[in-house]
């Protein structure tokens, strides 16, 4: 709190000094959502100590976010004390985005130096990504490219109405989230899912992001996307894409199908979203949904499955519609807020994207880096196919009788 308190005093000091006055509405919208997901996200820490380290699982991005804030800031009173005339709107926000950029890298720099004396976790993997290539031209420019593009391009989701609302949904169902979640101190990681879940597409995919533990989890601190997972097909040197990467159909996933990875009912259908900027790192702040092309399907009570970035006009199935395993649902595309053609799945506990908590999903009849498995956790790293039911029919019969 004395980090928000700081920064709210800093920038009132700014705008008093360098007489600068950006438009209220944009200033008001952003200052409510970041200032609602800090809080969010410092609820959702207290829930979820490390009792093995005695301390808490902190992501970087609040502490980024806000030590740019202040500095950028500061740097606004600096300009208003050697520059007569206020700093146009564009540098302002290059400046936020610079500052974030190098906080971040100097925390990863300085946390990379402090010796750690916690035992490893059994769910931890040992996992290098340095050599994974950032898909598209904007790899050439490596991690820190992509992150400034991509969150350069997301003050202009500002722009969108229908980005801004679901982004207030976001933070209000987070909100009443984290309170379930201070009420039952229960963090959600041993739950048993109701039916057998099977991998949503064929052949060989790599889990890109997601995990089932704070240290895996690409998202864990949004509670309905806790344990979601980012699927991708790439090649041995972990390679998504042929070619430069700026089509589509350059990506080794693009367009392949996708299927129900357990019998259900479809709740909620979206196909009208566009392809989405590619190559480039640039979020799509045009998109009229950031989740793209989805399909949401009920598999059980309480458990309802969330494909989504599906290809324009690939859905194949309406609300109300019953489906069994394996059917598909629609095609690996590229819409919304991603960064490369890919499927984002994950279980939740409502049909509402914005107010059902995330659930760990176990998947079985499956091959986990060239060994047989069933009932997995799957996290990043992990390359995975599907094993063939012996009995498709018979299997899929059994998962719709355990719908509630």
């Amino acid at each position: 709190m004395a980090t928000l308190l700081l920064t709210a005093v800093v920038v009132l000091a700014a705008v008093a000094l360098v007489d600068y006055r950006p438009p209220p509405i944009i200033v008001a919208i952003y200052c409510v959502l970041r200032v609602g997901d800090w809080a969010v996200r410092r609820l959702v820490r207290r829930r979820a100590r490390t009792p093995s380290s005695g301390r808490e699982d902190e992501p970087d991005t609040d502490r980024v976010h806000m030590t740019a804030l202040v500095l950028t800031a500061i740097a606004l009173v600096a300009a208003g004390a050697l520059f007569d005339s206020p700093l146009p709107e564009f540098m302002i926000i290059l400046i936020y985005l610079v500052l974030g950029v190098l906080v971040w890298a100097t925390r990863r720099w300085a946390r990379g130096r402090e010796p750690s004396d916690c035992a490893r976790r059994d769910d931890e993997r040992d996992l290098d990504r340095a050599p994974w290539p950032i898909s598209g031209p904007i790899g050439r420019f490596g991690p820190y490219g992509l992150i400034t593009v991509f969150g350069a391009t997301q003050w202009l989701c500002l722009l969108n109405p229908l980005q801004v609302v679901e982004s207030v949904r976001q933070v209000v169902g987070n909100a009443t989230l984290a309170r379930r979640l201070k009420r039952s101190g229960d963090d959600g990681r041993g739950y048993e899912t109701r039916v057998v879940y099977t991998l949503p597409f064929d052949g060989e995919w790599l889990v890109v992001n997601g995990g089932s533990t704070p240290e895996t989890s690409h998202s864990w601190d949004v509670l309905g996307q806790r344990f979601a997972l980012d699927f991708v097909q790439a090649d041995e040197g972990f390679r998504t894409h042929q070619g430069p990467g700026t089509r589509a159909e350059d990506y080794f996933c693009f367009g392949c199908e996708i299927r129900a990875a357990a019998c259900g009912i479809v709740v909620r259908v979206e196909d009208r979203v566009r392809q989405a900027f590619l190559g480039w790192g640039v979020c799509d702040f045009t998109a009229r949904s950031f989740l793209g092309n989805h399909v949401a399907v009920a598999h059980a009570e309480g458990e309802v499955g969330l494909y989504a970035h599906l290809v324009p006009g690939s859905v194949c199935v309406a609300p109300g519609d019953r489906v069994s395993r394996s059917q598909v649902l629609g095609r690996c595309g590229h819409t919304g807020h991603s960064t490369e053609p890919h499927l984002h799945f994950h279980l939740q506990d409502s049909s509402d994207v914005f107010r059902g908590m995330g659930l760990p999903v176990r998947f079985s009849h499956l091959v986990v880096d060239g060994e047989a498995a069933d009932g997995v956790l799957l996290s990043v790293g992990h390359r995975v196919r599907a094993r063939e039911w012996g009995n498709r029919k018979v299997s899929a019969e059994v998962g719709l009788g355990r719908l509630g």
